[in-house]
Order: C-alpha cells, then sequence, then structure tokens
C-alpha cells in the first residue's frame, strides 16, 4: 500500500522462455526480449517509420519502399513514401516531396496539400504537419469518399507550431521543434480541429503517436519509450508518464494499436511487443 500522494512503482518482473527476469536483468537474446511488462519479438526486415492501425501493420524503409504485413512476412506495396499510416481514415502517406497520397483500392491516389508527416488515426479524419510545422486536419467528408481530383479538399489550419502531430477517438497530440509535448481536445469525425485550445502537458517527446483506442506512446531525444497513463475520453490528458525500459537509448519510432507495441531501432530493426 502506498502512501497518500505517493505513486506506487510498477514491479518490472516477468517471465519469458520459462526464465524469470527483473528489471535491471540481463535480456534473453534476440528474437525475444522480456523486460518490462511486454514480450517482444523481433520480425524481420528494417524500418525507417511504422503505423499500425484497424489491425493492420503498415512502414516504410530507407528507400522509401512500402510495405504491409500479411501474417508474419511483408509485402512490398507499389510507389514510393517517407511516411505512411493507416486507421479510421484509411491508408495514407507522405513522398519526399511531401506530396499527399491516398491508397484506394490498389492505387495511390494524389491529394491536394502538402505535408512531411501524415496520421490517419482519428476518427476518419486526417491530420499532420508541413515542413513549416503548421499542422492540419482533414474532417471526414473528405476523407473518407476521397477517390481522386474529382473530390473536394478542407483542409483545416491548426494555430500553433508542430513536427508531428497524431490523432485517436477523443484527443490529438503533437510535439514542436524543442519536443515539448500539447494535447488537444474534443476532437471528433466532424470537428478535427477541437475545442480550439492547447494543454501544455509536462516532458519532453522527439514524437509521439496515438492508438486507435486513445492510448499514448512516444519516445524522447535519447531513445526511450514513454506510455501516457490513465487517458480517456472524460481526461484525454492522462496522468503521468510512464517509462517502457525496452531497448533503452535505441528506439526511433512507436506505435501502438490492439495490444501489440510496435517500435524501431535506429538500426531499422522491428520489434512487435505484447503485454504479458
Amino acid at each position: 500500500m502506498c502512501a497518500a500522494g505517493v505513486r506506487q512503482k510498477r514491479a518490472y518482473k516477468t517471465r519469458c522462455c520459462g526464465q524469470e527476469f527483473h528489471a535491471g536483468d540481463k535480456a534473453p537474446p534476440p528474437p525475444f526480449l522480456c523486460l518490462a511488462a511486454y514480450s517482444c519479438k523481433c520480425a524481420p526486415g528494417a524500418l525507417v517509420q511504422i503505423d499500425v492501425g484497424v489491425g493492420q501493420v503498415f512502414g516504410v524503409n530507407k528507400d522509401d519502399n512500402i510495405y504491409t504485413r500479411f501474417g508474419s512476412s511483408w509485402t512490398q506495396l507499389p510507389g514510393k513514401l517517407k511516411h505512411v499510416t493507416v486507421g479510421p481514415a484509411g491508408v495514407w502517406g507522405v513522398n519526399k516531396e511531401n506530396h499527399i497520397y491516398k491508397l484506394v483500392g490498389a492505387n495511390w491516389v494524389n491529394v491536394p496539400g502538402l505535408l512531411k508527416q501524415i496520421d490517419a488515426g482519428g476518427d476518419q479524419f486526417v491530420a499532420g504537419a508541413n515542413h513549416h510545422d503548421a499542422p492540419f486536419c482533414l474532417p471526414k467528408k473528405n476523407t473518407v469518399g476521397y477517390s481522386g481530383s474529382n473530390s473536394a479538399m478542407n483542409w483545416r489550419h491548426i494555430p500553433g507550431g508542430l513536427k508531428y502531430y497524431s490523432c485517436g477517438p477523443y484527443s490529438c497530440w503533437g510535439v514542436n521543434s524543442k519536443d515539448q509535448i500539447f494535447v488537444r481536445k474534443g476532437v471528433n469525425s466532424f470537428n478535427c480541429l477541437g475545442d480550439g485550445s492547447w494543454q501544455h502537458i509536462p516532458g519532453a517527446l522527439s514524437m509521439i503517436e496515438v492508438g486507435s483506442d486513445g492510448s499514448v506512446y512516444g519516445v524522447n531525444s535519447a531513445g526511450h519509450v514513454y506510455r501516457r497513463e490513465q487517458t480517456s475520453a472524460c481526461k484525454p490528458e492522462g496522468s503521468h508518464w510512464t517509462h517502457i525500459p525496452i531497448y533503452g537509448g535505441q528506439v526511433k519510432h512507436v506505435s501502438f494499436d490492439l495490444g501489440h507495441l510496435w517500435f524501431i531501432l535506429k538500426n531499422d530493426t522491428i520489434y512487435d511487443c505484447t503485454d504479458l
């Protein structure tokens, strides 16, 4: 029992491959890791960015080749993208010229606008940041039915400056050039702008991702992974950050969906982790 006002630390004790590991113990070798409360398996291949949502996994490698995962293997898709995203709004991406594309059937269809980073995790709306760190969002009426040049676009500019912007079912989170963290509440499929204000969240992250269930994960500049605790529709900002001691100092990108925490190391190695 913790004293009032004192947060109880998680006991990072787990069992894997018939052995018991404690925080600080040397981890078993790849492809399995047993650190914290996760069991992690190395996935073959190499990616620089990954995004997971609605049960699907997409990623791009250093050559801007695009891949999606079927079962335990990767399938390459046509085209070149530097950032890809999957979620309730479909599959979207941006290339090295910051042109925006949506996957319609088996084809990438160009979408008017320019973004350097894009996210489809909102409630059927799309959000992202451009090369000037200006955040934008595209409401449901423009995303779901978009199929080509005949479709109308209505990108909404969001005041502020963010280098990375990600949305979930009831909130959007972003980080700026100083790694400061902000959350925007009240977002939905009809109002991707939210309640019109930013709430600053203590901490520092270089990238951040919101899961399809509203969970929030991020990576800091030192390569450490963090999870925001107790986020909910009633309290989107959550309560505090928990450090996830997985490959500390080596992680550069994370994404979470349906109980799976995917992350990429600085050497482009891919891991799929699940709660034990």
